[in-house]
């Protein structure tokens, strides 16, 4: 058993490791009802700052102590000022205002402030006392909280550390977070950190050390340690990577801090050299518009750049609306307000005559022929936002009907701004022959691709559904569209006359996909799939439209069939003076946008359906938009950045779905060449999945083909309950037939959700009664990290009641022990009277193999004895033929478990520690040694190589060969200490060194 409080003790120890001083809380000379270190707090302001009187170091001390509201956020983000900037105070002297700077930590040098990590600090506010798990100070203020849970308790995890966190905070003991950098929440297996306003699925794991690592799978919590921890990166965590913006908190993922951290590196370089900086490519999603956002602000606290001029180049108006917009919400981090060119005019008047700073923002396309130089300043910065769409045309191309010579924007930009260096930023990245992103930018800085992404928990998976065969569309035509629409994309910011001719070409396509009949076979389908779906999440879908005329149309159609629906689905375009009256009604104006930008985003809002045409497909995130149901052809980083509007992170989201209408997998499949190796199969197709349910579906119903589970289908969840408890039962009665059920609807439960649009009710239901006999399996014979999620609410509702009202024992209860508690002797009667043995045999066989697993990380030699002996108990278990062989099988384990618990017991008799008895058990593992020395000789041995090996580990010994060499040298120095007999001695350190690693690896 590994507890909270031993995971608190390991915790504390990285910290150690890292050179943070500990203490624990009962030693701390304070008031328990002040948060504040108010000693430490004092002695570090004067050390930080000699030259101000203690006057007005008290009065900044009452400034910090006391604030004027009970607002937590409005608080915490006014002491952030404090700490980042400083507290100032003014002060008469001689009859003039003198305002005193005071720091509140010394930013340049980490180890002239005072670190203290507490544990088991109380708090009293509002009349009670609450115990928060770990506190970590700088100078006396409590920056960080950590909240932890047991790693081997199955039913407490992150979400349980983080609930208790909102409640010390909203709650219980608000104070201690007003001075919050951020909280972190661990129960030894996940180790993640966010800020007081990040719901649970921002909080992110820190999955890299040091900059130039690689990430680090499985780790979390040493990764964040020692990654986030280390004095002088957390310290420019808090000043240089945390912001407020929009009521909430945000604090950069590792991605984004590395990611920048090379990005302000590279950049600087490029000043001295060809003004190319570089690409960061980080994957839609991945929070990029605030990475963007944290270089701006790192670049204009950079001495050596001399206060630069910022230039923000987007391709889009809206593109530019929303970065602009999330930049104005940063002003405070950025030090300034930023501007927007409304005009070409207006972007060479802020531009042409400011000699440093500032901040502008403006499209592209303002930057044509005419443009002229703006400024020849070399303290400016270029940041394109997207810039594999616009950013090439540096050499010339021809038309070939005309011979007209062309350039694209990017020629007229570096005109523009010719001695400005540039940096880049994408999610798509194109590489192609006559278009290169790297070629003009430079260098990639920093990849962060859709896998990693996914695997953070940054993005969902998206998966890929087409309908084309539903609405029956020429395959001919459809390669003509195709073609047709190539065409416009590649040509696409070249020139108006390029995108007119495009139109004009494409007018065909109107015709085809806009055909009435179509329109209602698509919309048809749409309604369709989409009431089977919506309630998964929160029920945002968006719909693709190929042009105005068609989103109308079939806006219309979905009226005409949905009437009700009037207040669910709405359009969302710019407006268009050739609009019909009633299109223009519905569009409305830019507030109408701005309204419905608002109440989209509002997952309890009515309006959950958006029809679209080129809106909201870049730079647009809804988490909660799970479905988006396409009409228009796509291709490259289009289709890309579109999709990603579903990949963003949603409680209970298990992935977005993209529905396809016009055929777009082959161009799927290309623009996926442009990523990464390991991307390209990150996009799954649903018609397999449907093809996969289906298959393994059939086999199920093969295996239970003697087994009537009709009554699962009825109105009595009394019989339901029973036919998924007597189906568990019957998938046990051999072990072939168990690993082939599990096997099968492990499977199954991963692609239904994906693909329950494609089912009939009759499968649905059949599906979910296999699933629910697998969570009842699982629920009995789990030994790992429950998947609470399993099962629907009211088939975990049933199974809480499990046999409860039979007076036998709760299931559940069986799932959440910790120990040998579940097997006292009122619970053996009842499994002895469960009827199904072998659900009593599989919940004795999970819990005596947790605490199998629990002994091996303490006890290597009786872990390996008793997992012999229970080796041959599930060999016995697993070749079972009859009823005859489970009673026998159930016997042995309960006599297992009397044995298994006194050799624990054992240690305690000896007046040993578990680490102490686990050396005590290697060495006395050889019979020898048993005869040639005294169990009390043994016994001192024990103690001191615990003692030992305590006191000579350091971070990683266990995987470094020169640390471990030394613990070597240092155990045998125990030995020879107690005579150990020389003959034996090899053996033996190797044994205790083994012993000491699996220690280490389960701290």
């Amino acid at each position: 058993m590994f507890t909270e409080e031993q995971l608190e003790q390991a915790v504390i120890e990285y910290f150690q490791e890292l050179g943070y001083p500990y203490m624990p809380a009962k030693e701390l000379k304070r008031d328990k009802k002040d948060v504040l270190l108010l000693d430490r707090l004092e002695e570090a302001l004067v050390k930080l700052n000699p030259e101000v009187p203690v006057e007005i170091i008290r009065e900044v001390m009452r400034k910090i102590h006391y604030f004027e509201t009970n607002d937590v956020l409005t608080n915490n983000k006014m002491f952030h000022k404090y700490l980042t900037e400083a507290v100032v105070v003014p002060e008469l002297v001689n009859g003039e205002t003198v305002y005193h700077h005071v720091r509140l930590i010394d930013w340049e040098t980490p180890e002239n402030n005072d670190f203290l990590v507490v544990n088991q600090l109380e708090v009293i506010e509002k009349g009670q006392e609450k115990i928060p798990d770990i506190v970590l100070y700088v100078n006396g203020l409590p920056l960080v909280i950590a909240e932890l849970k047991s790693t081997s308790r199955e039913e407490v995890d992150i979400e349980d550390a983080y609930k208790q966190l909102k409640n010390y905070m909203n709650v219980h003991i608000p104070s201690l977070f007003y001075y919050n950098a951020f909280l972190v929440i661990s129960d030894g297996v996940q180790a993640r950190a966010g800020t007081i306003t990040a719901p649970l699925d921002r909080f992110m794991a820190w999955k890299k050390i040091n900059i130039e690592d690689d990430v680090i799978e499985n780790r979390e919590l040493e990764t964040l340690i020692f990654g986030l921890f280390e004095p002088k990166r957390f310290l420019d965590v808090i000043k240089n990577f945390t912001l407020f913006a929009n009521e909430a908190k945000i604090m950069a993922a590792y991605h984004q801090y590395y990611g920048m951290k090379k990005a302000v590196a590279s950049t600087i370089q490029a000043i001295h050299t060809d003004k190319r900086a570089g690409v960061i490519w980080h994957t839609q999603g991945s929070g990029k518009s605030y990475s963007m956002v944290f270089l701006a602000g790192n670049l204009v606290r950079q001495e050596q750049l001399k206060n630069p001029t910022i230039v923000v180049i987007t391709d889009r108006n809206d593109l530019d609306g929303q970065l602009f917009e999330t930049f104005c919400g940063a002003s405070e981090f950025l030090r300034q307000t930023p501007l927007q060119a409304e005009t070409r005019s207006h972007l060479k008047e802020l531009l042409e005559h400011r000699q440093t700073g500032g901040i502008v923002f403006s499209t592209i396309q303002k930057f044509e022929e005419e443009t002229g130089l703006l400024s020849e300043r070399e303290n400016i910065i270029v940041m394109v936002d997207e810039a594999h769409r616009s950013q090439y045309g540096v050499d010339p191309k021809y038309d070939i009907e005309t011979g007209e010579q062309k350039y694209g924007y990017a020629k007229y930009l570096r005109e523009a701004l010719p001695n400005a260096t540039y940096i880049a930023f994408t999610g798509t990245p194109i590489e192609t022959t006559d278009r290169s992103t790297t070629g003009l930018f430079g260098d990639v800085i920093d990849v962060y691709d859709m896998t990693q992404a996914v695997e953070d928990g940054a993005t969902v998976k998206i998966y890929y559904e087409s309908r084309l065969a539903k609405v029956k569309l020429d395959e001919k035509k459809m390669n003509e569209i195709d073609q047709e629409y190539w065409r416009m994309q590649v040509h696409e910011g070249v020139g108006d006359y390029i995108i007119e001719q495009s139109q004009k070409s494409l007018s065909r396509m109107e015709q085809i996909i806009g055909d009435q009949d179509r329109i209602r076979e698509v919309v048809t389908d749409i309604i369709h799939h989409y009431e089977e779906r919506e309630h998964l999440v929160k029920g945002k879908a968006m719909i693709v439209a190929y042009s105005r005329n068609t989103a109308f149309a079939m806006y219309k159609e979905i009226m005409r069939q949905r009437p009700d629906w009037k207040d669910k689905v709405k359009i969302v375009m710019t407006e268009n003076n050739q609009d019909p009256e009633e299109l223009a009604k519905l569009v409305g104006n830019k507030q109408t946008r701005k309204q419905r930008e608002k109440e989209f985003k509002d997952v309890d809002h009515p309006f959950k359906i958006v029809i679209v045409v080129d809106m909201w497909l870049t730079g647009f995130d809804v988490p909660a938009l799970d479905t988006m149901y396409i009409d228009k052809p796509m291709k490259a980083h289009n289709l890309m950045q579109a999709i990603a509007r579903v990949n963003r992170v949603y409680p209970g989201k298990t992935g977005g779905l993209i529905v396809d209408y016009i055929g777009l997998k082959k161009n799927l499949m290309e623009a996926l060449q442009t990523y990464t190796k390991r991307d390209q199969d990150k996009v799954q197709e649903n018609t397999q999945a449907r093809d996969i349910a289906l298959n393994i579906l059939e086999v199920l119903r093969n295996m239970f083909h003697s087994f009537d589970y009709r009554a699962f289908f009825g109105d009595s969840d009394k019989k339901r309950y029973e036919v998924i408890r007597d189906g568990a039962e019957f998938v046990q009665q051999t072990e072939k037939r168990k690993l082939l059920f599990m096997t099968e609807t492990k499977k199954l439960k991963d692609v239904y959700k994906i693909c329950t649009g494609l089912l009939s009710k009759e499968q649905k239901e059949e599906i979910s009664y296999f699933i629910a006999v697998r969570s009842f399996i699982m629920k009995s014979s789990r030994t790992g990290t429950p998947d609470l999620k399993e099962v629907n609410e009211r088939i975990a509702k049933m199974l809480e009641e499990a046999i409860l009202e039979d007076e036998v024992m709760v299931l559940t209860q069986a799932v959440s022990s910790e120990s040998f508690d579940l097997l006292n002797e009122e619970n053996i009667k009842k499994l002895r009277a469960l009827p199904q043995k072998n659900i009593a045999s599989t919940i004795l066989m999970r819990v005596l193999k947790q605490k199998l697993q629990d002994v091996k990380k303490t006890n290597m030699t009786v872990s390996q004895i008793f997992s012999k002996r229970f080796e041959k108990i599930l060999e016995k278990y697993n070749n079972r033929n009859d009823y005859t062989d489970v009673y026998e099988v159930f016997e042995e384990l309960l006599k297992f478990k009397e044995e298994l618990q006194a050799a624990i017991e054992e240690g305690k008799q000896l007046g040993l520690t578990e680490e102490e008895k686990a050396f005590f058990d290697v060495l006395g593992s050889d019979p020898d040694i048993k005869k040639l020395m005294e169990d009390e000789i043994l016994i001192q041995i024990a103690k001191d190589l615990a003692k030992t090996v305590k006191e000579n580990r350091t971070h990683d010994w266990d995987k470094k060969a020169q640390a471990q060499a030394r613990m070597r040298l240092e155990i045998k120095k125990v030995l020879r200490k107690y005579d150990y007999p020389p003959n034996k001695q090899p053996k033996a350190v190797e044994d205790v060194l083994e012993q000491a690693k699996l220690q280490c690896m389960n701290m």
